[in-house]
């Protein structure tokens, strides 16, 4: 399937400058271009911090630039067995 459906790389030259990459957050090719990497991107545009979460400019920004997306960091405080428990039993009222 990969090799199938693969990206033929002359698309990349197809992205010009007011392209854009990122829809949920308005992030055109310009604004990525000098970036060197996914983490730099979403710093300082944005980039695949909308609504889809990077699913669809995610993609994108891998085969345009390269970039590999390093993956979800682990919480900071990771939680309980008991509280999860305690909330599937008694979940909070709004």
């Amino acid at each position: 399937m990969d090799r199938a459906f693969a990206l033929r790389s002359e698309l990349r030259a197809l992205a010009e400058a007011e392209t854009i990459v990122c829809r949920c957050e308005d992030v055109t090719h310009a604004e990525l271009e000098g970036r060197s990497s996914w983490r730099e991107a979403k710093l300082h545009t944005r980039c695949g911090m909308g609504a889809c979460q990077g699913r669809v400019c995610g993609g994108a920004s891998e085969f345009l630039y390269g970039w590999q997306n390093t993956g979800a960091r682990p919480p900071v405080y990771p939680a309980t067995v008991a509280t999860l428990a305690a909330e599937a039993v008694a979940p909070k009222s709004l």
